[in-house]
């Protein structure tokens, strides 16, 4: 036996009846009050606020760490050219030199070391980087120690 279904029964109607009465009478959409839109406006002012005041902070962190690092790289490349020079022209002494808004000053000297048994064979080359940042004088120093090479026999 096959049985026979049907979408539309007219015998059961209710069903349809019940579907156009909840389609008809739907539960009212609760609407946002005016305070409720005024305090949501306000929290997110203050957190825009906040946000925006941490955002100049961060710009003056970055450029400050962009300043110590052009110094780091002038002061290396100072000291690695001061190494490249012959020992005869490593004058002991200090020379002062600009580069952009950098001042350099190389000094080299004989180190006064007790416990050394031939200093003259040995100079310590001082590079000090200047710049200033924010109204403030800063400095990054960098030292080395350089010796002579043993003469070739």
């Amino acid at each position: 036996m096959i049985k026979k279904t049907s979408y539309f029964n007219p015998q059961n109607s209710s069903f349809l009846n019940h579907s156009i009465t909840q389609s008809l009478n739907h539960s009212p959409r609760r609407a946002f009050s005016l305070v409720e839109v005024v305090i949501a406006i306000a929290i997110l002012s203050v957190g825009l606020v906040g946000s925006m005041r941490v955002f100049p902070m961060g710009l003056r962190a970055s450029r400050r760490a962009e300043q110590v690092s052009r110094a780091t790289l002038l002061g290396e490349r100072t000291m690695a050219s001061t190494k490249l020079t012959s020992w005869d022209e490593l004058a002991v002494g200090t020379s002062t030199t600009t580069d952009q808004d950098y001042t350099v000053t190389v000094t080299i000297d004989q180190p006064e070391i007790e416990e050394l048994v031939d200093p003259t064979h040995l100079k310590r080359v001082s590079v000090s980087v200047g710049w200033s940042q924010e109204g403030r004088e800063r400095t990054l120093d960098l030292v080395t120690y350089l010796r002579q090479p043993p003469e070739e026999e």
